[in-house]
């Protein structure tokens, strides 16, 4: 416990400072800026100090408030908390589960602003859900792999139901990726259970708009944010694969 007190607000230290990274790629990815660059407002683009990126500043111009990247942060920081409080008797598996939490908060906050899963997010958080496995056990890496093939075949026929029904996509291939990324982080044992967090997270979603008619049966949702939050929570209840 002594240990835990400690050690935990560190570990929320950190996933605020990381926190600041995932905001800060998941701007710049989709708009190709450097990731180095000066940071802007988002606003007005007017120049705000070089560490803001960091600790959120308001904008001197426009008053604008980064609301958006202090929730990140704070929520990165408190989901890396957890996890070191879940898993502070196995830092392997802390370490395991802290990584896919940074990797699916990348992924979720891109696909909630910009509709979007690159493949330059989804596919690393692939392979090291599989190599990392490789540092647990044979056994682990087992369940990793059949995990990742299981979740890319259900969201392949997922996709293939889709044309059937809507004579278009309802998912795109950046989900069946995401799918398989699911299945290597929590291995086949609680694939299904991340996949029925986030589609019940986004069934719900999608009833409570439809009945506020704030969208159509043909609108999109972040099914990838959804998906990836479902994960998380996995990864908190059941650990890693």
């Amino acid at each position: 416990m002594e240990v835990a007190i400690v050690f935990l607000p560190i570990a929320a230290l950190t996933g605020f400072a990381l926190g600041a990274l995932v905001e800060l790629t998941a701007l710049r990815l989709p708009s190709g800026q450097p990731l180095l660059a000066r940071p802007a407002c988002p606003v007005c683009q007017a120049p705000l100090p070089r560490w803001s990126w960091l600790i959120p500043r308001r904008c001197a111009f426009c008053r604008n408030f980064p609301r958006h990247q202090l929730l990140s942060q704070t929520a990165i920081a408190v989901l890396l908390a957890a996890a070191w409080w879940r898993f502070l008797a196995d830092p392997l598996q802390a370490f395991r589960v802290s990584l896919a939490i940074l990797f699916l908060a990348l992924i979720a906050r891109i696909d909630w602003a910009h509709h979007l899963i690159y493949l330059v997010t989804v596919i690393p958080a692939l392979l090291l859900g599989l190599l990392l496995t490789l540092l647990a056990s044979p056994a682990a890496f087992l369940a990793a792999l059949v995990g990742s093939l299981a979740g890319a075949l259900l969201f392949a026929l997922f996709y293939g139901l889709g044309w059937l029904l809507y004579r278009r996509p309802a998912l795109g291939s950046g989900d069946v990726l995401l799918a398989a990324s699911i299945g290597a982080l929590t291995g086949w044992q609680h694939l299904l259970h991340a996949l029925a967090l986030g589609m019940t997270a986004a069934a719900l979603a999608a009833v409570w708009l439809l009945a506020r008619r704030r969208a159509s049966r043909y609108s999109y949702l972040p099914y990838g944010s959804y998906l990836a939050g479902g994960t998380i929570l996995a990864l908190l209840l059941w650990g890693p694969a």
